[in-house]
């Protein structure tokens, strides 16, 4: 049985998942909008499809084989009682073309002066002026995965130099210069971009400092908000160091009362740089049950020890 949980498009991966898998007839899939729903079915569950699954149901699970995560990030899955032998996988390199085109459109929107050039036209001021260009610049990407790739691809395209920071050494595709976490200061302050797609762990917390960015510096932040600390944002911010674009927060949705909603210097979006499209992501899990069922390695395996 695949129990698909999804507060609220479960049954819409059913039907594609019915269409896409090829022996479909032999599964019983149970899509479950709520929490209840999931509680009945937990137990018979074979095969987990899910996002953000009750991870107090878990326990449970006792005939559970394999967790398919429907995003990227999976730390809600790293830290719940996932029982032992069970496999883990995220979805692995949908995201990248979506997420580096966010990043860009924000980044060139910073260079060319939009907001000054709309606020100039909603004013009927004609105030002519040089803008900046990406050529030539340097932008860094902090965490250099699938997602990561992407943006330095598009980097390299835009004739900028690109730096990767890491955890593991070693060249990466379309970067000039890798920096691991111990170099992380030297990284953080050489870059005139800084986009960071850094998922969850103990080790990303505090990596990248706000405040010891270059003057005039972009931070783009679409990995995961409890990775840079929102009071150093603030305060590299309002002190006039740096800019921000922020789709990721440590609370969601972002309250009300957040001082980021009202700083100028600051640019909010609703986690949406990376969206997940059904379809896809449905096609992503049928290909690893594909593979689940020839006993092939699957895509986008987690390691639960390193975080992601």
């Amino acid at each position: 049985m695949i129990l698909i949980y999804e507060a609220t498009r479960a049954a819409t991966y059913a039907d594609l998942l019915k269409r896409l898998i090829p022996n479909s007839a032999d599964y019983t899939l149970i899509p479950c909008n709520t929490r209840e729903e999931a509680a009945r079915a937990i137990g018979e569950a074979d095969i987990l499809f899910s996002w953000r699954f009750p991870p107090d149901l878990l326990p449970r699970a006792r005939r559970l084989r394999w967790i398919q995560a429907m995003g990227a990030g999976v730390e809600d899955l790293v830290a719940a009682p996932v029982p032992e032998g069970v496999l883990v996988t995220r979805v692995e390199g949908l995201f990248g073309a979506a997420m580096s085109e966010y990043a860009f459109a924000h980044m060139l929107a910073h260079a060319q002066q939009l907001p000054r050039l709309y606020a100039a036209q909603a004013a009927r001021r004609w105030e002519p002026f040089t803008a900046e260009t990406l050529w030539g610049k340097r932008l860094g990407v902090a965490g250099v995965g699938s997602i990561g790739g992407a943006v330095a691809a598009r980097g390299r395209a835009f004739g900028m130099e690109v730096w990767g920071l890491a955890r593991t050494p070693g060249p990466r595709a379309h970067v000039d210069r890798m920096f691991t976490p111990a170099e992380a200061d030297v990284f953080t302050a050489g870059v005139d971009y800084l986009v960071s797609t850094l998922p969850d762990t103990p080790e990303t917390r505090g990596l990248i400092d706000p405040e010891a960015m270059k003057p005039g510096a972009l931070l783009i932040n679409v990995g995961r908000g409890a990775t840079i600390d929102e009071g150093a944002i603030l305060r590299a911010v309002r002190g006039g160091r740096i800019r921000a674009v922020l789709d990721v927060f440590a609370v969601e949705p972002l309250p009300a009362d957040h001082p980021f909603w009202t700083e100028p210097g600051i640019t909010v979006t609703p986690h949406l740089s990376g969206p997940s499209r059904p379809e896809e992501v449905a096609a992503y899990f049928a290909e690893n049950l594909r593979r689940f069922e020839q006993g092939e390695p699957l895509r986008g395996a987690v390691d639960r020890e390193r975080g992601y």
